[in-house]
């Protein structure tokens, strides 16, 4: 086992860790994760309101309900998650800018017009019972915005950097000006010239039939999967699909939304023959699918587990003990953009395989019979209850054996996160230890 681990850590190192290092040192790169790594004080504080606001135990989840302390919780979480596409473009932006580091470019003037950028292209109604309301969605706010938001932040800085090199288009004041004023004066052409080019992209957008960009997004994602069908292969495609866009930091609710009919018909179907006593006709899809995420998408509980009992880097370890609670209750956004996982190359590799490994376990636990109970009327009830621990839930639907199978998966994920974990943290710790060196001198 160890000289097959040293293989694949060895492998690994000469031929992930030369990529990653040269796709690591590009500005854009460090400017995503960095822009991430900001979100996370934010990311952390809503974890715990959105355990709260969905609490696994319904007694406790009722009578918070009960007190109207439920809706408090949400309206932590609408300032916070639900809005996390405005903290991500304000934050790429900004570092995004301070990198190219050219003169005349101010950061904040670069994250100023990339929110502003971002807010012009939402739509800015919403449909009502009768007619088109005045507003912002939350839906282009939240997840469902952050590949936006990213794009914005990142052309949006690059184009007003490139242009405030140009001194045609800065205004320029006499000296005698105090300089508070001349920095608020000199971008203001360069970001007429801006709004004007984002103005043109708007009207554009709106004479197709999407009408906006974030649902050319939206439809340029989702739309091929609505021809897929419910079936092991194309669920564990989606499943791995959903893991790749997280890593490109696009939430896999974009494709979640439109696969979800598919699982609900099939979950009914296997409901109506439960209550028949007939055979079950999508019960190996459905606990095979089930398997594909042991806590949130790549099963980010097995990095967790494995810095923990093998890492030595005093700041993973610490972000791991952190996010660990949250992550139990399939909450997994702190350690996509705080660690981060996202635009992570060493981690791409485990994060988009770890649904295949943990569906396999789950497809040989019901192919060979292991598996036999599978109780769909509490699937489906639970499901709706997304905060409940994995853990609890195979064992309520699928018994103990459901319980053990998860633990089985947990288990190989970890093995399968060590070596890319071993790479990830090698710089860290070297980096740790000359800070304590140079702190001790």
């Amino acid at each position: 086992m160890k000289k097959l681990f040293d293989r694949v850590q060895e492998g690994v190192e000469k031929k992930v860790v030369p990529a990653a290092a040269k796709f690591g040192a590009s500005s854009t790169v460090q400017a995503i994760s960095g822009g991430f790594m900001m979100t996370l004080p934010i990311t952390i504080g809503a974890a715990l309101f959105s355990i709260l606001a969905n609490f696994p135990v319904l007694p406790v989840n009722a009578w918070l309900a009960k007190t109207g302390l439920t809706a408090q919780f949400n309206d932590m979480l609408s300032g916070t998650l639900a809005i996390i596409s405005v903290f991500v473009v304000i934050s790429i932006a900004y570092i995004y800018t301070k990198k190219l580091n050219k003169p005349k470019a101010s950061p904040l003037v670069g994250a100023i017009l990339a929110l502003s950028s971002f807010i012009i292209f939402m739509p800015h109604t919403i449909a009502g019972k009768k007619e088109q309301i005045a507003g912002i969605s939350f839906d282009y706010l939240g997840s469902k915005g952050i590949f936006v938001a990213m794009v914005v932040g990142l052309v949006v800085a690059r184009i007003y950097v490139a242009l405030s090199q140009n001194k045609k288009l800065l205004i320029k004041l006499p000296d005698s000006v105090p300089p508070m004023v001349t920095e608020s004066f000199e971008p203001m052409l360069v970001a007429a010239v801006m709004m004007i080019g984002v103005c043109a992209v708007r009207v554009g957008l709106s004479f197709t039939p999407v009408g906006n960009l974030f649902d050319l997004v939206q439809v340029a994602l989702a739309g091929p999967l609505t021809h897929v069908g419910g079936s092991i292969p194309a669920m564990l495609m989606i499943a791995v699909l959903g893991n790749l866009l997280f890593f490109f930091a696009i939430h896999p609710n974009v494709i979640n939304s439109v696969i979800t009919p598919i699982t609900l018909t099939m979950a009914m179907a296997n409901l109506e023959a439960f209550k028949v006593g007939a055979n079950m006709p999508y019960k190996e899809i459905m606990i095979t699918s089930a398997f594909f995420a042991n806590d949130g998408a790549g099963n980010t509980l097995s990095l967790l587990l494995a810095i923990l009992i093998f890492g030595k880097s005093a700041r993973y370890r610490a972000l791991s003990k952190v996010t660990i609670v949250p992550n139990l209750f399939n909450i997994n956004e702190p350690v996509i953009f705080g660690m981060p996982i996202a635009f992570n190359p060493i981690l791409i590799i485990p994060f988009v395989l770890a649904p295949v490994l943990s569906g396999a376990i789950g497809y040989i636990a019901v192919h060979t019979g292991f598996i036999a109970h599978y109780n769909p009327a509490s699937a489906i009830g639970l499901a709706y209850i997304w905060t409940l621990p994995k853990l609890f839930t195979s064992f309520v639907v699928m018994g103990w054996q459901g319980f053990v199978t998860r633990l089985i998966s947990i288990v190989a994920t970890i093995f399968l996160y060590l070596p890319f974990m071993k790479l990830l943290e090698k710089q860290e710790v070297l980096e740790e230890k000359e800070n304590e060196l140079e702190a001790v001198s």
